[in-house]
């Protein structure tokens, strides 16, 4: 080959490499390999379930988006303004997904239409908001009231005095699961509500509010309790009364308490809200921001049910661990992969 011709081939040999540079500085960077800035707003944190939901989507993000995810957390309480005020400044921080768990099903509306007007997406989980740029992943609360409310007529056979042990007032949480326990209980003219406490979804809370009604009541044929179930089982404990039926959700104690006081007359029954919901809520966010997003912006999730005698240890209740722990860490059909008890604990 001439000095010429050899040349001729360097110089194209550099053009084309030349142009294959500046193509792939042109190509814009995959969206997984951006490192997402994601914040979670929590408002109440004073139950187990708030404690365990951040765990998960703590470990969700450790487990399966480590070096893609940097996943802030912020519990501002039930003060809605002081939610309102922490997704402000999650805004300003230009992050780029906010997960909330909202105090104000309308309160907070404005405030996540304009991050969704900035561009960051909103996704929503546990308790609804109704802000159509939301994503929403959650339970159907009417629903899960409703399967309470249907139980405990059945098992009343239709007639009875009851105790309702509700959730945080002004929740819509405890609204939906209220209005789906009492439109049940519309076509049983004989079941009667004779008192209203609200347990906070917490075992003490309930436990004390229960005890303080009870003395009004000597004669009670069943309690609906939204959470707090383990509590309302110590009331009843602590002041010597016949077990009625109850239902609860699925904290461990609940559970235990069905297995163990199943011969002295506790018939029970648990509907579960997988405390996982959480890491679900980051999921669709990833899914959404990696522009992968979900068919339906409303994700109902299933309603775990469980009776005394599909209660398995080692399975879905657990004798070595407290009786606070939610024991539904699963969620079907989700696509989320494996946590485990242990993540919920934070450990």
């Amino acid at each position: 080959m001439s000095n010429e011709s050899i040349r001729r081939s360097t110089l194209l040999s550099l053009a084309c490499a030349g142009a294959l540079t500046s193509a792939l500085a042109a190509v814009p960077a995959k969206a997984a390999d951006k490192i997402y800035h994601i914040a979670l707003s929590n408002s109440y944190i004073g139950n187990q379930w708030r404690v365990q939901m951040v765990n998960l989507t703590k470990a969700y993000a450790r487990k399966y988006y480590d070096g893609q995810v940097t996943l802030t957390v912020v519990n501002s309480g039930t003060d809605v303004q002081a939610q309102i005020a922490a997704i402000d400044d999650m805004i300003s921080q230009k992050v780029d997904a906010i997960l909330v768990d909202p105090a104000s099903e309308s309160a907070l509306n404005p405030v996540l239409e304009e991050a969704a007007k900035q561009g960051i997406v909103v996704v929503d989980f546990d308790h609804a908001v109704t802000a159509p740029s939301a994503y929403k992943v959650g339970v159907d609360f009417v629903k899960f009231g409703g399967i309470m409310g249907q139980w405990m007529a059945d098992t009343l056979k239709g007639k009875g005095d009851i105790i309702m042990n509700r959730g945080v007032p002004g929740f819509e949480g405890d609204r939906a699961e209220y209005q789906g326990a009492t439109d049940a209980f519309k076509k049983y003219p004989g079941i009667h509500i004779v008192a209203e406490v609200y347990g906070k979804w917490d075992d003490s809370v309930s436990q004390a509010e229960i005890m303080k009604v009870l003395p009004a009541h000597p004669s009670i044929d069943g309690i609906i309790n939204q959470a707090g179930d383990y509590g309302v089982v110590q009331a009843f404990l602590n002041t010597h009364r016949t077990f009625v039926p109850m239902t609860g959700e699925g904290s461990n104690g609940w559970r235990l308490s069905m297995l163990k006081y199943k011969d002295q007359g506790l018939e029970g029954i648990s509907v579960g809200d997988p405390p996982t919901l959480g890491a679900y809520a980051l999921k669709v966010a990833v899914d959404v921001l990696n522009k992968n997003p979900p068919p339906e912006k409303l994700i109902n999730v299933g309603i775990p049910t469980l009776t005394t005698a599909q209660l398995k240890e080692g399975v879905n209740v657990f004798s070595n661990l407290p009786p606070t722990v939610y024991d539904d860490i699963d969620i079907p059909g989700s696509g989320l992969k494996p946590l485990t008890i242990e993540d919920s604990l934070g450990k």
